[in-house]
């Protein structure tokens, strides 16, 4: 698609600011605009990179009438689909890595509702913009007939992050469904814990959570189950976690009155550290064989710029020469894995099979 410009929304955020650091390397030649509801810190980022900073609030999105053909990158929770609904009014593109599984159900209810899009809508909110679910992908071509696909999460406490994946930690407690022998079936949050070997990041136990990594993948690779864990780097802070939950104190915490308390045990950014996965996909062979792969992912610069290396590789396909049609679509789909993985290794992304 040709585009007018590439509106961040969001962009003078952790991940945001890594994203217009990315493509301000990667493609200078982009009309880069950093919204945010700070004027003063959407145009601090825009400076450093060469680009053009504007105010927006996401629940009242407006957009100058010199971008009538604009990619909008959705790095803030979109609550109520405003923006995704300015996209759809106006026939911009429109890329989310933001939602969690229910909010990407509600978006694709938004799109039905309104028709067909006139430019690609894609949702890549599967772990790390996706990133989980293409290694995954790339790991399952060894694999003839893909069964099981395992994501284990190592979140290191001292990581930075933004005020948007608290809101998706927040979320741990509530119940979701995952595929299981090819039957959807109701999981407990944080409950259901297994050791998970991390290689050089070690051994951690880790606990179900919700990712839409676990409702897109089975349609993708065909996989009878996927189920993907999160566990912390220190184990006391994920041991308190799962007795909270378990008790069912972490769900009377979920009242709005203990909102600042969550927020003080959920979000305390650190300085940075590396984040890891652990993709183990299993099936069998063209014979029939049992047969399986295991990768280790790390990213020594953290999570969000895993995140936003990830946000990056779905701007750069959609304004590419292959760009896909007017349409719906999801990121780890959309992307031929094995090059996506080439791009991730050239930018110090580490990705081994073990």
């Amino acid at each position: 698609m040709t585009s007018s410009g590439v509106v961040l929304v969001g962009g003078s955020g952790v991940v945001g600011a890594q994203v217009a650091a990315l493509l301000a390397r990667r493609r200078p030649d982009l009309k880069l605009v950093i919204a945010g509801r700070r004027l003063d810190a959407a145009q601090a980022v825009a400076q450093r990179y060469g680009a053009e900073g504007m105010a927006m609030e996401v629940d009242a999105p407006t957009l100058p009438e010199s971008l009538q053909r604009a990619l909008i990158v959705g790095l803030v929770n979109d609550g109520h689909d405003r923006l995704l609904r300015l996209a759809l009014a106006q026939g911009h593109a429109y890329l989310d890595v933001t939602r969690w599984t229910e909010r990407q159900k509600q978006a694709l209810l938004t799109v039905a509702a309104h028709g067909h899009p006139r430019a690609p809508v894609v949702l890549s909110s599967a772990w790390m913009a996706g990133v989980a679910s293409l290694v995954a992908r790339d790991a399952a071509r060894a694999v003839a007939e893909v069964e099981r696909v395992g994501i284990d999460i190592l979140f290191a406490m001292a990581d930075q992050a933004g005020p948007n994946s608290t809101a998706y930690m927040d979320r741990l407690s509530e119940p979701f469904h995952t595929m299981a022998g090819g039957e959807w079936v109701k999981r407990g949050g944080f409950l259901d814990g297994r050791v998970a070997d991390f290689g050089a990041g070690g051994r951690h136990r880790v606990y179900r959570f919700d990712t839409p990594d676990q409702a897109n993948l089975p349609a993708i690779v065909g996989a009878a189950q996927v189920d993907a864990r999160i566990g912390f780097d220190d184990g006391k802070a994920t041991a308190l976690l799962h007795l909270l939950v378990r008790s069912g104190i972490w769900r009377l915490l979920s009242r709005p009155m203990f909102n600042s308390a969550r927020q003080a045990l959920l979000y305390n950014p650190g300085p940075g550290a590396a984040h890891r996965i652990r993709i183990a996909v299993a099936g069998r062979d063209a014979a029939g064989r049992p047969s399986g792969t295991t990768v280790q992912l790390a990213d020594p610069l953290g999570q969000a710029h895993l995140t936003a290396l990830g946000a990056v590789l779905q701007i750069e396909h959609l304004l590419g020469a292959d760009a896909p049609p007017a349409g719906v679509y999801l990121g780890e789909a959309l992307l031929d894995p094995e090059h996506a993985c080439r791009q991730l290794r050239a930018e110090g992304v580490e990705i081994t099979a073990v």
